[in-house]
């Protein structure tokens, strides 16, 4: 008879560590087909150049935003998803821009304005009219005219699985 107990033990174990595993996966997060996963946000870079407006609106048509960085790792990220979808660096639209007064930087996704990486000399506001941020083919980045035509890098939280 104790061996059968041993044995009944032995599967409820089992069952509760499966069940545990099951809830656990349940709690991940994931990004949708074609988009990248770094912790809890989903990235996409679109090579299709627009201006920094249209590019934010497409941005939000996915549930996104144009990018907005917090840290040299995501920097590093962003360059990389960047290289993988153009074959090198190329000029690209984040989410940050200047308001009035000048100088005054914020996130399209209304992120703290924590992290930056301008190149020297950087952000310059040639001719006045330099609001929208791009990440360079060096990785540092560059205030630019937000008219100009740049690819660029939407993000947007992960979701939770799917129970289905």
């Amino acid at each position: 008879m104790a061996p059968l107990h041993l044995l009944a033990v032995l599967c409820g174990i089992i069952a509760l560590s499966q069940a545990d595993r099951g809830a656990k996966d349940k709690d991940k997060n994931h990004c949708p087909k074609g988009w990248t996963q770094l912790d809890n946000k989903c990235y996409i870079f679109f090579h299709n150049p627009r201006t920094f407006p249209d590019a934010e609106r497409v941005c939000n048509v996915f549930d996104g935003n144009l990018v907005s960085i917090d840290n040299r790792l995501e920097n590093a990220f962003v360059v990389e998803l960047i290289r993988e979808g153009a074959g090198s660096v190329v000029n690209t639209w984040i989410g940050l821009f200047d308001t009035l007064p000048d100088g005054n930087f914020i996130w399209t996704d209304g992120e703290t304005f924590k992290f930056s990486n301008f190149g020297a000399g950087q952000p310059d506001n040639t001719g006045g009219n330099e609001d929208c941020v791009e990440i360079q083919a060096d990785s540092t980045w560059n205030d630019n005219a937000c008219t100009v035509l740049n690819p660029y890098v939407c993000c947007r939280p992960a979701e939770k699985k799917d129970c289905h």
